[in-house]
């Protein structure tokens, strides 16, 4: 079972980012979607469509969505290029980290898909879900976490 209650501050892939890099101090007060991913994964495709329905739904209901491509070999962690095209292919324009499998063992990844689910209030791991077919869950679990984000009272200016 994967350790929950981690802070979300390990964003500093080896391969670097695809889109535009994300800063941790970025996501404060917001709840944060991590997917891991491969590109050379089986059922990608699926996985993905998964991904840009939850960025469309719940983007602008401020879910901050970070894809990680946890890389195969040194050569695809030094040219991103594969990343960059399996992205422009799917019409994906959100962040995307390249990492060699260190966010993956800080996250206790160890299969993708992978979904990590990080709290607005607190910025920790509270949930984490791994498979092709834990979209719904996710959807579910999102759904609550949106509502009780939308329900806190704003800090004050």
């Amino acid at each position: 079972m994967p350790t929950l209650d981690i802070p979300i501050t390990l964003l500093d892939p080896d391969g670097g980012w695809i889109n535009t890099p994300v800063h941790v101090s970025e996501l404060d007060e917001l709840p944060v979607l991590l997917h891991f991913f491969s590109v050379k994964q089986r059922g990608a495709d699926e996985d993905i469509d998964a991904v840009k329905r939850i960025i469309a739904e719940y983007g602008a209901r401020g879910l901050k969505v970070i894809s990680v491509d946890v890389t195969h070999s040194d050569k695809e962690l030094r040219d991103t290029n594969a990343v960059e095209a399996f992205a422009r292919k799917h019409g994906l324009y959100h962040p995307i980290a390249v990492d060699d499998g260190s966010m993956a063992r800080a996250y206790d990844v160890a299969d993708t898909p992978a979904w990590l689910v990080f709290d607005a209030d607190s910025g920790r791991l509270r949930h984490h879900f791994s498979g092709k077919n834990a979209s719904p869950h996710v959807r579910q679990v999102l759904e609550r976490f949106i509502q009780a984000s939308a329900a806190a009272p704003s800090p004050a200016p």
